[in-house]
């Protein structure tokens, strides 16, 4: 597919059937990637962006972490809280950037903070859902054997809530990407991949603002790639990558078996030692 869609790329442009100032071919972008990688500017547009993109994040994991498990292991603060966060992340990121703007002035303290703005909600709730994902069961039979809050954090939220956190980390990579790129794009961003798209758009240099965006996609696509392969290697035993652990425990289940309310297993006779007056003989 993609070979098909360069072929097509190269074709409608290096042969002129499209012409326009805003379309470049795949040559004229290959050779502004290798001139800006060759100069430096370009690794060095990636390395700004990705550093207030590290830092944004990490900072959304060090507030969202904690307020999701505040919020998720206590259901009177999980109906208080909740909406409240719906409603922040209703809000888009480049709504409050202004706001941070007048605050932090045109440094780069204001695009961290948009980053960690969005990062730290989407963390927040999804440790927050994955913390409430904890049977109620199994969170009162250790309450009654003596339990600790330190223990049931430990032993039963801990394993709910690393699928939650692992999905969390990765969705706030992306929105961070999105984020740090486009503020990046406001006056004041002296390096980023952002201030080096408009640079190119200023300056009417499609194959330039082609390069960003394909080292931009391919940035987002390395970096989800690589965390979700962490995800399944951390979280062996989550089935919600594929469907084979779930068919794991069919089978090992068998056909015959059922779980019954008070989660026991009954067995039915094979047909084949049924008789004809519906008894099972006896081995």
């Amino acid at each position: 597919m993609i070979c098909g869609a360069l072929g097509a790329w190269a074709a409608l442009t290096e042969t002129g059937i499209v012409r326009h100032r805003a379309v470049a071919g795949p040559i004229d972008t290959a050779r502004a990637l290798f001139a800006g990688l060759e100069d430096g500017t370009l690794l060095a547009d990636l390395s700004a962006s990705l550093q207030r993109l590290g830092l944004g994040v990490a900072l959304a994991l060090a507030v969202g972490l904690p307020l999701g498990l505040f919020v998720g292991t206590s259901a009177r603060r999980h109906r208080l809280f909740e909406p409240g966060m719906d409603f922040l992340r209703a809000i888009p990121p480049l709504l409050v950037f202004p706001l941070l703007l007048l605050t932090f002035g045109y440094g780069d303290s204001a695009r961290v903070g948009a980053v960690a703005y969005a990062a730290t909600l989407v963390i927040a709730l999804h440790v927050s859902s994955g913390v409430r994902r904890a049977p109620a069961e199994r969170v009162d039979a250790l309450r009654a054997m003596g339990a600790t809050r330190w223990q049931l954090l430990r032993w039963v939220h801990f394993y709910e809530v690393l699928p939650s956190c692992l999905t969390a980390l990765r969705h706030a990579v992306s929105t961070g990407l999105v984020v740090a790129v486009v503020t990046e794009m406001v006056v004041g961003a002296g390096e980023g991949l952002g201030s080096r798209a408009v640079n190119a758009q200023i300056a009417y240099d499609a194959p330039a603002l082609y390069a960003v965006i394909f080292v931009t996609g391919g940035i987002g696509y390395a970096l989800g790639s690589a965390l979700m392969a962490a995800e399944r290697r951390i979280v062996f035993w989550e089935g919600s990558f594929d469907g084979r652990a779930s068919d794991d425990r069919g089978r090992a289940r068998g056909p015959s078996a059922t779980i019954g309310p008070s989660s026991t297993v009954r067995n039915e006779a094979p047909e084949s030692t049924r008789v004809e007056d519906g008894t099972t003989p006896t081995q």
